[in-house]
């Protein structure tokens, strides 16, 4: 027990130094980041692919031709012979409409072509959920295209699999955090003499860090340093071999503090028995009998995934002779959660929880295995946005009250 305190205190030191550096950066302005200013940070599309991709080209504005491609296939695709002097760059690839059994068509994140009919398909997602089936789609249009050699490359943040493929022969995830960022910080040493294209990957790096909470490297270091020392390993491994319990631990927490919110603002609060062992079908929920004991907030999932898991809405428990919600009755309630519609069981909608700002693709507080997820459960911040988002939005509007008024129990 004493190693482990002293371990944690010096991860504390390591911690402390990791924020006064932040600090320090702050000061310079070293923390700016144009990305976050413009409210594009995490933004699959506008920003990681169409900056990854334009980096891929050839013909890209970087006037680097295809130093940053060639260093891309080689760390990544070693083993494919892919011709970077003449290759094509697209992103939103436009790949046909999609089957009634979803097994063709959509569009690829992005896709790289050369004259040698050899291609990469990147599938980028940093922070939306995968769609169903959708890299086995895009494995079947390379083989429909029969090109001679390709690479399917599904990108996450911490380089998890895809749950939506069989044949992986062609498949390979790859990460964000790994492999990424040491591509890109290759690309600051090709870009050396030419300051503006240098500087404008660097602050792509500070933004990819700020968003997968990356430590300085030099603290990194010291920490792995420390942590892996014959002093302090076996405290490391036994925090390890306790990794899922201290995870457990953080979301009974937060589910206290929930409860706690719940109770000031005159709600009822009830949550399933098991939730934060995150088994499926298991639910938190909010009520104010005095207005409705049949409609309720709920917050939780059928499947807590990598891929899907948490949301929330005003619903009910659906019976199997529940009826269907009329059109009639939607036009009278406001579509307030836009990411699901509305239906007998959330005549409001419904939503993911994504992250601080409540957007599709700017967070994974849906997965609350997700370490992101896990600190802002204790950071604040997404008990901060269930108040303001959730519970004073259905009680300012008055929404228990306009769905009980239009579906009466």
């Amino acid at each position: 027990m004493d190693k482990l305190k002293s371990l944690l205190n010096q991860i504390n030191l390591i911690l402390a130094r990791e924020k006064a550096i932040k600090q320090e950066k702050q000061k310079r302005g070293e923390n700016f980041n144009i990305f976050s200013t413009l409210n594009l940070s995490k933004n699959e599309t506008r920003l990681h692919s169409a900056f990854i991709a334009e980096l891929l080209n050839p013909k890209g504005a970087h006037g680097l031709q295809d130093s940053f491609l060639k260093c891309f296939v080689q760390s990544i695709c070693p083993c494919l012979d892919f011709n970077t002097i003449n290759a094509h760059v697209e992103t939103e690839y436009y790949i046909g409409k999609i089957s009634e059994d979803g097994t063709r068509g959509g569009r690829t994140d992005i896709i790289l072509l050369d004259d040698h009919n050899h291609a990469v398909i990147i599938e980028n997602k940093i922070g939306a959920l995968e769609q169903e089936t959708q890299l086995e789609r895009y494995n079947n249009y390379a083989k429909d295209k029969k090109f001679s050699d390709y690479r399917l490359l599904y990108l996450t943040p911490e380089g998890n699999e895809s749950d939506t493929i069989e044949d992986k022969n062609h498949y390979s995830p790859i990460s964000y955090r790994n492999d990424i960022l040491s591509w890109l910080e290759s690309c600051v040493c090709i870009a050396a003499c030419h300051p503006l294209i240098r500087e404008t990957i660097r602050q792509y790096i500070t933004n990819l860090k700020e968003i997968l909470y990356i430590m300085d490297r030099d603290n990194e270091n010291k920490l792995l340093e420390v942590a892996t020392t014959q002093e302090y390993v076996d405290a490391t491994l036994t925090i390890i071999e306790n990794a899922e319990s201290i995870k457990k631990n953080i979301r009974v927490h937060f589910v206290e503090q929930l409860k706690k919110l719940a109770n000031n603002k005159g709600l009822e609060f009830d949550c399933d028995e098991n939730l934060c062992d995150l088994l499926g079908d298991k639910w938190i929920s909010l009520s104010k009998p005095s207005v409705s004991k049949l409609w309720k907030i709920y917050i939780g999932w059928y499947k807590q995934t990598q891929s899907e898991g948490a949301y929330y809405g005003i619903a009910r428990v659906v019976e199997n002779n529940t009826p269907s919600l009329p059109d009639s009755i939607k036009e009278q309630l406001p579509h307030v959660w836009t990411d699901g519609k509305q239906d007998e069981e959330f005549p409001c909608g419904w939503s993911y929880l994504w992250g601080r700002d409540g957007k599709p693709g700017k967070g994974k507080w849906y997965d609350w295995s997700e370490l992101s997820t896990l600190k802002d459960m204790v950071n604040g911040e997404m008990l901060a946005f269930i108040e303001h988002e959730i519970i004073d939005k259905v009680l300012n509007e008055h929404l228990l009250e306009k769905v009980q008024e239009v579906i009466p129990e």
